[in-house]
């Protein structure tokens, strides 16, 4: 009787551990920072929004997968960046695409 007591009790501690450990997992796509604060799935027109609030024009915006790559320029200079559809955060920087 003790032995199914300990047996069961082992695998609902294992379970309720692997419960945890699920609730508690942040994917990789997470790591890069925030560029547009949102609790659901960016838009395009959020993205180039949030660019031309911070200067810059001739913006070019494309879904590659679940990022979208802009381009634009500000102050002469030209720029790249991919935001995670999902998250809003930039890509990190440690990418080999």
């Amino acid at each position: 009787m003790n032995r199914r007591i300990l047996f069961w009790g082992s695998g609902a501690l294992l379970l309720g551990l692997a419960g945890v450990a699920v609730a508690t997992f942040e994917p990789f796509e997470q790591k890069g920072p925030v560029f547009i604060v949102s609790d659901h799935p960016i838009t395009e027109d959020q993205v180039r929004q949030k660019m031309q609030s911070e200067g810059y024009s001739n913006l070019q915006v494309i879904r590659q997968g679940r990022y979208f790559v802009a381009t634009g320029s500000k102050e002469g200079m030209t720029g790249t960046i991919a935001v995670d559809s999902f998250t809003g955060r930039l890509r990190g920087g440690d990418d080999d695409d």
